[in-house]
């Protein structure tokens, strides 16, 4: 007998939403959190091929301070779609920086045939990759004062919007008096 897939995204959406909460309330300063995941972005905002997990893996288990919940979570934000855009981007970010590729682009599909403009999304994806961290980091050091704060339900607008699709975000509920 299959279960449906509602019964399967419900019980994800729930796990997630507890692991991001327990990494919410966990004793860690909330820097360490987003120290945590504005290097996951970073990593994942490189053009590493899949070797960014290789360093994540090696960060939670080496690192003290890391939190491996927030550190992983970052490939959730920047997943296979969103590096679409950000390789898209890099290319004028790399041209503005290093110029023009002399002679055009080769039509060849090899990795060395189309170095120069290998460079240029290397260079630009590595700027973004900062910036997008620097973001980061601000934006969930912020979330995990304000969740601890209890003032806005953070948790629940990041798992609702991200597994969900939803563009507008659901209205918090209503604290119980």
């Amino acid at each position: 007998m299959r279960r449906s897939r509602g019964g399967r995204l419900t019980r994800l959406r729930q796990r997630v939403r507890t692991a991001v909460e327990a990494s919410f309330d966990d004793d860690q300063p909330p820097e360490e959190i987003a120290g945590s995941f504005a290097i996951g972005v970073f990593l994942t905002t490189l053009p590493t091929l899949g070797g960014n997990l290789l360093v994540m893996v090696a960060l939670a288990a080496r690192v003290a301070w890391i939190n491996p919940v927030a550190l992983f979570s970052s490939g959730i934000v920047i997943n296979p779609l969103v590096k679409w855009g950000v390789y898209a981007v890099s290319v004028p970010i790399g041209v503005a920086l290093l110029g023009p590729i002399d002679g055009g682009l080769s039509v060849d599909l090899s990795l060395s045939g189309n170095r120069p403009l290998l460079v240029r999304v290397a260079v630009g994806s590595s700027i973004i990759a900062v910036l997008a961290g620097l973001l980061s980091y601000g934006l969930v050091r912020q979330m995990v004062i304000a969740y601890r704060r209890r003032e806005i339900d953070v948790v629940e607008e990041l798992v609702d919007t991200v597994l969900t699709g939803d563009d507008e975000p659901t209205a918090p509920a209503e604290d119980a008096k």
